[in-house]
């Protein structure tokens, strides 16, 4: 059961929490939020020709 003070931890806490439980380092942790966060944002129209690259490749 969550205590109060888990409930009132950040998603970025929560976050660097299981990094810290995985034992990744905080510099390869925000290296990944890093990339996540600067990503280039897709529009429909990529996402569905992503979508039908990965059918074709599966052979469907």
């Amino acid at each position: 059961m969550m205590g109060i003070k888990e409930k009132s931890k950040s998603q970025l806490d929560k976050f660097k929490e299981a990094a810290k439980d995985l034992k990744q380092s905080d510099a390869a942790f925000e290296a990944v939020v890093n990339k996540i966060a600067h990503a280039p944002k897709l529009t429909q129209e990529q996402i569905k020709e992503l979508v039908r690259r990965k059918r074709k490749a599966e052979g469907r």
